[in-house]
C-alpha cells in the first residue's frame, strides 16, 4: 500500500493548502482505478463538430446509439459547430479526460485542418487519445438541377468556361467539402468561387434554391437528394461506384482516376485519458461495428464500416499523421490560405 506523506504546519492551516491536497489525493492511482471500473455511471457526450442534418451527423447518430448499448449508459450527440470543426475539437481536447466527453472527427477537421492552420489551438497528432475508425465514405460531386451540364464532361467545360462566376458551397476552410473541390478543380485546371456554411443543412438549402452551383461532400449527405433528381451527380471520388447511388460513375469511369477523395471519420478522446476507460470505449466500437443492423445503417447512407485491419486506436494514429502530410501538399499546390 503507498502512502501520501503530508508535512504539518502553519501552511496546512490555509485553505488554499487543503484544497491543493484533496486535489492530489483525487488523482491517485488507487482513485484512477476506482473511477475506471465504474465508467461509465452517467452520461457521455459525443461531440459532432457540424450543424445537425449531413453526413457528419448521420454518423455520430449512429454509433452513439450502439455504443450506448455496449456501454450501458446513454450517449447523448453534441453539435458544436464553427470554423471547420475546430471549435468543436477544441471542446473535447479541454474536456476532462475521464471518458464523459468524447469526439467525432474527419479526415477534414483531423488531417487537412491541421495541414495548413498553423493557428489551430489543437494538434491531431498530439492532443488526443484515439478510439478507432467508425466509417468510411468517397464524396461526390453535384450541382443544382437546371445547371446546363448533364455530364462530368459536360461539367468540365462548363467549368473551365466559367471560372469564379461557377459557385461551390463547402463547411469552411480544411473541411471534407472543401478540400475534395480544391482537389477536383486542381485536376481540370479551373477555378470556382466557394461559399462557405456552418454546415450541409445551409449549403444544400442554397443549392436547391439555385443561390449556388455545387458542392463536394459526402455521399452520405447527399444520397438522398441525388435519387430524388433534386440534384445533378457527376462523379464518385473513387475508383469504385457507390452502392448508395449506383448510377453515379466513378472518378476512374469519368477519365479522372487521380480524384480521390476518402473520408475516414473516427472517435477520440482528450489526451490522458486512462488506459482502462480507453479500454472500454474501443471495445464498445468494435463490437458496435460488429453488428449487421449498424453496418446496414451505414451502407444506407452511403458508408462503409472499416474492415478489421483498419481499426483500432493506433491505426487511427497512424492515419491522421499520414492524411495529415497528403492533404498539406495537395492544398499547398492550389494555394489555400487560412484567416481564422
Amino acid at each position: 500500500m503507498a502512502y501520501l506523506l503530508v508535512p504539518v504546519g502553519p501552511l496546512m492551516r490555509s485553505k488554499s493548502a487543503a484544497t491543493a491536497i484533496l486535489a492530489l489525493l483525487a488523482t491517485t492511482p488507487l482513485q484512477t482505478e476506482t473511477q475506471a471500473q465504474t465508467y461509465p455511471d452517467r452520461t457521455v457526450i459525443l461531440v459532432v463538430p457540424f450543424a445537425a442534418g449531413g453526413g457528419a451527423d448521420a454518423t455520430g447518430r449512429i454509433i452513439a446509439d450502439a455504443m450506448a448499448k455496449h456501454l450501458g449508459q446513454s450517449i447523448v450527440v453534441e453539435n458544436v459547430a464553427g470554423a471547420s470543426g475546430a471549435i468543436g475539437h477544441g471542446r473535447v481536447k479541454n474536456a476532462a479526460p475521464d471518458g464523459y466527453t468524447i469526439g467525432l472527427g474527419s479526415m477534414g477537421t483531423l488531417a487537412a485542418s491541421v495541414a495548413i492552420n498553423p493557428k489551430l489551438k489543437f494538434d491531431s497528432r498530439q492532443n488526443f487519445e484515439y478510439l478507432g475508425l467508425v466509417s468510411t465514405t468517397p464524396n461526390i460531386l453535384f450541382v443544382r438541377k437546371d445547371l446546363p451540364a448533364n455530364t462530368f464532361s459536360e461539367f468540365v467545360d462548363y467549368a473551365r468556361a466559367n471560372g469564379r462566376d461557377l459557385k461551390m458551397g463547402h463547411s469552411g476552410t480544411g473541411t471534407i467539402s472543401h478540400i475534395t473541390c480544391v482537389l477536383l478543380f486542381q485536376l481540370i485546371g479551373a477555378q470556382p468561387s466557394y461559399v462557405t456554411y456552418r454546415g450541409y443543412g445551409q449549403t444544400i438549402n442554397d443549392i436547391l434554391s439555385g443561390s449556388i452551383d455545387g458542392s463536394c461532400d459526402l455521399v452520405t449527405s447527399v444520397s438522398g437528394q441525388v435519387s430524388a433528381g433534386a440534384v445533378k451527380a457527376f462523379a464518385i471520388a473513387a475508383d469504385e461506384r457507390s452502392p448508395a447511388v449506383p448510377g453515379v460513375p466513378s472518378a476512374k469511369e469519368v477519365g479522372l482516376p487521380d480524384f480521390k477523395a476518402e473520408t475516414w471519420m473516427g472517435l477520440f478522446a482528450p489526451r490522458g485519458t486512462s488506459a482502462p476507460v480507453l479500454a472500454k470505449l474501443r471495445d464498445a466500437l468494435h463490437k458496435s461495428l460488429n453488428e449487421a443492423t449498424v453496418q446496414k445503417r451505414f451502407v444506407d447512407i452511403g458508408a462503409a464500416v472499416p474492415k478489421s485491419d483498419r481499426r483500432g486506436g493506433e491505426y487511427m494514429l497512424k492515419l491522421v499523421g499520414s492524411e495529415v502530410d497528403r492533404w498539406g501538399a495537395i492544398l499547398k499546390k492550389a494555394g489555400v490560405e487560412v484567416s481564422q
